[in-house]
């Protein structure tokens, strides 16, 4: 599946980049080069999504003893992923922006582990 490029409305990007799309490593069209990301709440929420389908089904499958309602879960799970990842939009980018926000995704993750390690949190 493809999915339309924000730069040049062509389907160059493919499913799979689209879904591990982010700011720090954007997708990258197949036709123009262009890159594109898709936003962190939407991606977040899809998440989200399938994480409370699992658990609200697992746990009614449990309390309930009902090995097809856990079944039902996951199916709800897998099918609300393959019914929303394709209604992602694309927001186009540029590489100074995309290497920027790496950086700082870096500095970020590396200040976590140095507070982490030296206990000050």
């Amino acid at each position: 599946m493809k999915h339309r490029c924000p730069h040049c409305q062509k389907p160059g990007v493919t499913h799979a980049a689209l879904r591990w799309s982010t700011r720090e490593n954007p997708a990258q069209c197949s036709y123009c080069g262009g890159l594109s990301h898709v936003l962190a709440s939407t991606s977040s929420g899809i998440g989200v999504f399938t994480g409370m389908a699992l658990i609200v089904g697992c746990t009614l499958a449990v309390v309930l003893a009902s090995w097809p309602i856990a079944a039902l879960a996951v199916l709800v799970a897998i099918g609300g992923n393959m019914a929303l990842w394709p209604r992602c939009e694309l927001f186009p980018t540029d590489r100074k922006t995309a290497q920027t926000a790496n950086r700082v995704g870096w500095a970020a993750e590396a200040a976590a582990w140095l507070i982490m390690l030296t206990g000050l949190g």
